[in-house]
């Protein structure tokens, strides 16, 4: 199927949705990724996938889908719409709103979304809204990410509080590790063993206390892969299940991931030119010896960076060639060499395939993966394979 918003099959997609930028998604790899991060957790450990921004960019229902028809337990999203959207598309699994909302709580608890509870005032909205029937509810602590949350012993007092409520149901306390991306993550005394133990720390009291509740939860995806002291009741992988490491770091521990997304587009005009000739805004590159130049349909609107202008290859009939010139908004230039060749309409590699990795273009424009994945706009074509 293809998409730039909602899914069409390929047989009916129309002739600018072919001409188009198109990010192809693979869903047989999204599984192996999905169960490797449940090789990595013990049994009864629930998973939580998160879906949230359109599933970082790959298309939050056909990801949604494909990860509940593989056994994922529960999704998490960032926003209201997100979670509605999920209810609307017959997504079954448990889901899970990150961030607290003052908006549309009935209709959310009606919908069954969980409701993250961050202050007393989140509760207090909860119970203004008068839901039907008692939202569920999971509160958030602040170990040291520094977000959102109140730190273990106010937030003690505040799940004792969602217990005593009659609008909520204590389903859940939970946590964001901040560092388990990086090399000391696994160290004891380091920024994320502290979190751990501030937290088990609390899950302990709150035990004592009888107020522990059924899921308590601080894993993400560097947590899950590197902390299984941190697994508790259920892990909250995201960008490990799209096959991207969370750091360089762990790139080097986790290489079975394996990226499910390429992003390929059509090349438009192709011309001869000659040394000294300029190319793109400003004339910043210009030929060092008479070549051949293609323009590709694929620009800083569709989310590809213009910090990677000049700076980045992209994968040409099985090589690499260099991104000349700056990019534009909705093209960007290849030098494909003295005795290059391309037609219009043939189509070349942006992003992993043939070019560089997700990973590596993002370092190369000074970003991160996440914001390269999010930032794929909606005029490149998602197309699912493996489904």
């Amino acid at each position: 199927m293809t998409t730039p918003g909602a899914q069409v099959p390929h047989a009916h997609a129309s002739p600018w949705e072919r001409d188009a930028p198109h990010a192809h998604v693979d869903l047989d790899a999204l599984r192996h990724n999905l169960a490797l991060l449940r090789a990595r957790t013990a049994a009864g450990v629930r998973l939580l996938a998160a879906v949230k921004a359109d599933a970082y960019g790959h298309g939050l229902l056909p990801i949604a889908r494909a990860l509940a028809s593989a056994g994922t337990d529960a999704f998490g999203v960032a926003t209201a719409a997100e979670a509605l959207a999920l209810r609307a598309a017959g997504i079954a699994g448990g889901v899970l709103l990150f961030g607290p909302v003052r908006a549309a709580i009935p209709e959310l608890v009606e919908a069954d979304v969980a409701l993250t509870v961050a202050q007393a005032a989140d509760l207090e909205a909860i119970e203004a809204a008068r839901p039907a029937t008692p939202a569920r509810v999971h509160v958030k602590v602040d170990t040291g990410m520094g977000r959102l949350g109140l730190g273990p012993d106010a937030a003690r007092s505040l799940v004792a509080g969602v217990a005593r409520s009659r609008a909520a149901d204590l389903e859940g306390v939970w946590t964001h590790l901040a560092s388990a991306d990086e090399a000391d993550a696994t160290e004891p005394g380091s920024a994320t063993d502290r979190q751990v133990v501030a937290f088990t720390g609390l899950l302990a009291r709150l035990e004592r206390e009888g107020l522990r509740p059924r899921w308590a939860h601080a894993a993400n995806s560097a947590g899950t892969l590197v902390r299984p002291d941190a697994h508790l009741d259920l892990v909250r992988p995201g960008i490990a299940l799209y096959g991207q490491p969370p750091s360089a770091w762990l790139a080097r521990r986790v290489p079975e991931l394996r990226p499910i997304l390429r992003v390929d587009a059509p090349v438009t005009f192709v011309k001869r030119v000659t040394a000294g000739t300029p190319i793109s805004y400003g004339g910043t590159w210009l030929a060092p010896r008479d070549t051949v130049v293609a323009t590709v349909r694929l620009g800083y609107a569709d989310g590809y960076p213009r910090a990677l202008s000049s700076r980045a290859e992209a994968g040409h009939r099985g090589r690499r060639v260099p991104v000349v010139g700056r990019v534009c908004m909705d093209q960007l230039m290849l030098d494909l060499g003295p005795e290059g060749d391309a037609a219009v309409g043939e189509r070349v590699d942006l992003v992993a395939g043939d070019a560089p990795a997700a990973f590596d273009l993002a370092a190369a424009a000074g970003s991160f993966t996440y914001e390269l994945l999010t930032g794929l706009g909606p005029r490149v074509v998602r197309r699912y394979l493996g489904g």
